[in-house]
C-alpha cells in the first residue's frame, strides 16, 4: 500500500484512493446535543469544563438510553442560556425534543429514559424544525476546520438559520461532514458549491446518494443495503422505504428487508468485501482497516 506524505490531509487521501462513503455513518438511535460554547478539545465531550454533577448526569443518563453525546454551538446574539436536543432517530417518525436551559444544572431535572420512551409529558418539547449540524472540531482533525467552516459559511450565506457547529461526527476523512435533524441523514464531502442542491434535497426530503454516508438510525449493513436498493429502483424519497428486518444468512452475509410505502417487500443481500486499509487522520501515519461491502442481489 502506498503511504501518504507525513503532512497529508486525510480528506485528500480518502479521495485519492476513491474510498466509498456509504456505510460510514455512526450508528446510534439516540443522540444528545448540548450547547457548549467554550473551546472544544479533541475529545470535547469528555474533556471539558462542565460542572462535575452535570458530567456525571450526562454519563449516567446517556448510558441508560445508549445515547451519543455531541456538543454544539452557534452565534448567540442576545440569546442567553443553553439549548439541549434529544434526538430519537428512526427511518420513519423520528422525534427531536428541544429543551432551553437557563444553566447546565437544569439538565439534572430531566429524565432521559422517559423522554426517549416518548412519555406524553414531554410532547410540548417536540420540534420538527430542521437543524443542520456541521463538524468543525479542528482539534480532532484539521480537515474539520478547513472544510467544515467553509461549508458552515456557505450555508449561512444561503439563508440557513437553524445551523450549528458540532463536535466529531466520525469520519473526518470525509469532511465536511453534516448531520440533519430530524431525519438523521449523515452526508460527507459537501463543497460550498453543493449548498443550493443540498438545500433542495433537504427541503424535498430526497436522499442525495452521491454524498450520503448513511442514516444514523441504521446499522452499517442496512445503510449499505438502502443505497443499493435506491440505486436499483431509482426511488429517492425518504418516505418510500422502511427497514423491516435484517437476517444473517452466513458468516459476513446478510439479507436486508425493506417494505415500500405501497406495501411491496424488497430484499437486498449484502456480503463483506475485502477490507480497505487506509490512513484516516491527517498527518498520522497510522494505518486502519475499514470494512467494505458489496451487493449480491437487489430487486
Amino acid at each position: 500500500m502506498t503511504t501518504p506524505s507525513p503532512d497529508f490531509y486525510c480528506t485528500d487521501w480518502s479521495l485519492a484512493i476513491a474510498e466509498p462513503m456509504i456505510g460510514t455513518a455512526v450508528f446510534s438511535k439516540v443522540w444528545l446535543f448540548l450547547e457548549y460554547n467554550q473551546l472544544w478539545n479533541a475529545k470535547a465531550t469528555s474533556d471539558n469544563n462542565l460542572p462535575q454533577l452535570v458530567k456525571a448526569w450526562l454519563a449516567e443518563q446517556g448510558a441508560l438510553v445508549n445515547g451519543r453525546l455531541q456538543f454544539i454551538k452557534q452565534p448567540r446574539g442576545e440569546r442567553t442560556g443553553f439549548v439541549f436536543f434529544v434526538a430519537c432517530f428512526a427511518d420513519t417518525n423520528s422525534r427531536v425534543y428541544r429543551f432551553d436551559l437557563a444553566n447546565y444544572e437544569d439538565l439534572l431535572g430531566l429524565d432521559l429514559p422517559a423522554i426517549v420512551a416518548g412519555e406524553p409529558r414531554f410532547a410540548v418539547n417536540l420540534t420538527n424544525e430542521r437543524q443542520l449540524l456541521v463538524c468543525t472540531n479542528g482539534k480532532r482533525d484539521v480537515c474539520c476546520t478547513l472544510h467544515g467552516v467553509a461549508l458552515l459559511r456557505a450555508l449561512a450565506e444561503a439563508g440557513v438559520t437553524s445551523l450549528w457547529e458540532t463536535t466529531h461526527l466520525g469520519g473526518h476523512r470525509f469532511a465536511p461532514t453534516l448531520l440533519t435533524l430530524p431525519d438523521g441523514l449523515n452526508y460527507g464531502r459537501i463543497t460550498p458549491q453543493d449548498v443550493p442542491e443540498l438545500i433542495t434535497h433537504l427541503q424535498n426530503r430526497i436522499l442525495w446518494l452521491e454524498i450520503l454516508r448513511g442514516r444514523v438510525c441504521f446499522e452499517t449493513v442496512v445503510q449499505v443495503a438502502e443505497k443499493f436498493l435506491r440505486q436499483e429502483t431509482a426511488e429517492f424519497s425518504l418516505s418510500t422505504y422502511q427497514h423491516d428486518a435484517t437476517h444473517t444468512l452466513a458468516e459476513n452475509v446478510w439479507q436486508v428487508q425493506f417494505e415500500s410505502a405501497r406495501g411491496r417487500r424488497h430484499t437486498v443481500t449484502v456480503e463483506a468485501a475485502p477490507p480497505l486499509t487506509t490512513y484516516p487522520s491527517s498527518g498520522q501515519l497510522k494505518a486502519k482497516t475499514i470494512p467494505q461491502f458489496r451487493c449480491l442481489s437487489a430487486p
